[in-house]
């Protein structure tokens, strides 16, 4: 028998753990869904504001990567609570079986949960009322630019992770205040090395980014069709280092 993997036990443990949070699971999407629909209806009746595609495809963007790495953050929880901690490690389970249902229920469940529920409320919300006899149409979640969010939230989904695995309190606190003061030094030493490499001063980007810097009479950008397919790639990359850093970080932890 595989120690790390075996398909019988794994579907146990992902049942046992199942049954043990879809409670608190169903309430935290009551809340996600009351959340988008208020929020939505806000916008529309107090704001005034036209739930165009632009728009919506924002919020679908903020949302995501804010109600994702919250849950994120919390989905090893037990890991910092001492008594639960030995309960959670003395499971005849592998680490990678634990660790890979943390994965599957706040990357691959949380997505196809929180895109239907976004797109439910936005086909609720752009039909509550009518602009010059007319109600806009929901964006296509199959959409490139879709799927591209998605990737990026894989990033911070591994960030998360690794967060909850490395911090024993306030993991989600603890993990956005390194995560962007590291993204500011970043782009603070990227635009000093695009400085000195092309001899003058370059607007603030981020790595991979495209360089801006203004000419005699204009604004120059450099590498700008390259910018989302290099990102892309790098966000995945990063992603994957993070997840395995995530699980031999989890394997270190003794009872």
């Amino acid at each position: 028998m595989n120690y790390n993997f075996n398909m019988n036990r794994f579907g146990r443990l992902f049942l046992k753990h199942t049954a043990e949070h879809y409670k608190s699971y169903l309430m935290s999407l009551a809340v996600l869904i009351g959340v988008l629909v208020l929020g939505g209806c806000f916008l529309v009746y107090m704001v005034e504001a036209r739930l165009d595609k632009n728009i919506q495809s924002a919020l679908y963007m903020i949302m995501l990567f804010l109600s994702g790495t919250i849950f994120t953050s919390t989905v090893l929880t037990d890991m910092g609570d001492r008594k639960k901690a030995v309960a959670w490690l003395t499971l005849p389970a592998s680490h990678f079986e634990k660790y890979l249902v943390a994965w599957v229920y706040s990357l691959l469940i949380f997505l196809v949960v929180y895109t239907a529920s976004f797109y439910l409320s936005a086909v609720f919300v752009v039909n509550i009322k009518q602009y010059n006899g007319h109600s806009y149409g929901v964006l296509n979640i199959f959409d490139k630019w879709i799927f591209q969010m998605c990737m990026v939230y894989a990033f911070l989904h591994s960030v998360a992770l690794y967060g909850a695995v490395f911090f024993e309190r306030l993991h989600f606190i603890k993990t956005a205040f390194v995560f962007f003061i590291s993204l500011a030094l970043l782009v603070i030493i990227n635009k000093i090395m695009l400085g000195a490499l092309l001899g003058r001063a370059v607007e603030s980007t981020p790595p991979f980014g495209n360089v801006r810097f203004s000419g005699s009479d204009q604004e120059v950008r450099l590498a700008e069709n390259l910018q989302g397919p290099y990102m892309i790639y790098l966000v995945m990359v990063l992603a994957v280092i993070f997840w395995i850093a995530a699980y031999w970080r989890l394997k270190e932890k003794q009872v």
